[in-house]
């Protein structure tokens, strides 16, 4: 009985939440629950990327070579390969909630930690690599779970619109995140160090709104086997849905091979236009701007058909637009162009993590996403040979290389997979509604 209530009462308070009346763009934030989450996660997304902002510059000050950027940041993404799978179970078997404050009060912990290694000035190159393994476990944790959670937060009609404003929210991060990042980092008296502190309290903020949501009540009433055997399953569902794995394989390639522009942005600010930390942020910014506006209009029109065919196009466009990034003569030109970079690569990305989430049935959802989780993983993984491109090619030509590695790759995909293009999505599959969840 005690469960019934905790299950009803966010349902009642998402109704009344509808009095709100939002515009179509915002729909699932009528719902309180994904409303408290969705403000908690601006705080915990911001952190991430000024952190993302600072690690980068700390390891190239470091030591000058654009190839300690990719190692730091594979520092960050091995282990998150390595259980993210675990994370996925994890998340399947547990309250989502708790999981996150856990992880979170983890990753804040660790964030004082490195500002406290950079004010006392004992901060190294092998330092930085070992804080980035400790945040790269916990992050394989934390992320199955972020992402799974929005299905017990929201309703059917409403999953498509939260996933989007999800993006929409992590992308205005990066427009706040980056920018403040890149000018406390020019406050020399401030420095990299006060970047890791803000992270610290952020985190902090992010685990006040975490508490406010009740638990679903969800993870104990699953059945639980095994954790080993819970993996397999999780990858026999996979491997039965051939739709399912060419998702993931348009989720994973495009990311690892053109995303990663992201961690040169620190060696493409001081090499190719030598405007130091507040041309960085205002690159990342600028990228960020255009994801943001990318994330918005997809909210908005979550009812359009064939969106596998619209998130080839904007596979394509995330290629192209690369190219142009990497042929940019001049400071100006490039910030226009990541406009358009940031817009179609999140685009993309929403839309495909849309079909992953809407093709997977309720009680594999933690484990499909960490399979999914595993892409951001190998972005950072790849920042290293990319970083030795960089090194003996070049950044300019480095992008151009993977802008039309990109391009060629999905227009691959959709070419050999017709029954893709003609895919149209309504509704998750599979499960039943949860708490906080509303009819349209």
């Amino acid at each position: 009985m005690a469960i019934q209530q905790r299950e009803s009462e966010p349902a009642v308070t998402a109704t009344s939440a509808r009095r709100l009346r939002l515009p179509r763009t915002f729909a699932a934030l009528r719902i309180r629950n994904y409303r408290i989450f969705w403000f908690g996660m601006l705080a915990s997304m911001t952190a991430m990327q000024m952190q993302q902002i600072a690690r980068g510059y700390l390891a190239f000050e470091l030591t000058g070579r654009a190839t300690s950027v990719g190692l730091v940041s594979v520092a960050w993404a091995v282990p998150q390969i390595v259980f993210s799978l675990f994370g996925g179970v994890v998340a399947d078997r547990v309250e989502k909630r708790n999981l996150l404050m856990v992880t979170q009060s983890l990753t804040g912990l660790l964030a004082l930690t490195t500002a406290i290694l950079v004010h006392t000035d004992v901060i190294t190159i092998n330092l930085l690599i070992i804080l980035g393994i400790l945040q790269g476990s916990v992050f394989a944790f934390n992320m199955p779970a972020r992402q799974a959670l929005v299905p017990e937060l929201v309703g059917r009609d409403d999953m498509m619109n939260a996933i989007a404003l999800n993006n929409a929210g992590m992308n205005f991060t990066r427009v706040f995140g980056p920018t403040l990042a890149g000018q406390i980092i020019a406050l020399h008296f401030i420095g990299v160090t006060g970047v890791y502190y803000l992270n610290a309290c952020l985190y902090i903020v992010y685990i006040a709104f975490i508490t406010q949501i009740p638990v679903s009540g969800a993870a104990a009433r699953r059945p639980k086997a095994p954790v080993m055997t819970e993996l397999k399953d999780g990858m026999r569902y996979i491997g039965s849905k051939p739709m399912l794995i060419t998702l993931l394989t348009l989720g994973f390639l495009p990311i690892i091979i053109g995303m990663p522009y992201q961690s040169m942005l620190p060696v493409i600010s001081k090499l190719v236009y030598d405007s130091g930390s507040r041309g960085l942020g205002f690159m990342a910014t600028a990228s960020g701007v255009g994801a943001l506006v990318g994330s918005l209009l997809i909210a908005t029109f979550t009812g359009i058909k064939r969106k596998a065919l619209l998130q080839m196009t904007m596979g394509v466009a995330f290629g192209l637009t690369l190219i142009l990034f990497g042929l940019s003569p001049n400071l100006p030109v490039a910030l226009f162009v990541l406009l358009f970079v940031g817009g179609s690569a999140t685009f993309y990305q929403t839309l495909n993590n849309t079909l992953v989430m809407t093709s997977t049935d309720a009680e594999y959802q933690g484990r499909v996403m960490s399979v999914y989780m595993i892409s951001m993983s190998l972005m950072p993984l790849s920042s290293l040979p990319v970083g030795i491109v960089v090194d003996h090619a070049g950044p300019q030509e480095t992008l151009v290389i993977a802008g039309a590695l990109v391009a060629i790759f999905v227009a691959a995909i959709a070419l050999l997979h017709p029954s893709y293009r003609r895919m149209e999505t309504s509704g998750p599959i599979g499960g039943r509604p949860g708490p906080g969840r509303h009819p349209a």
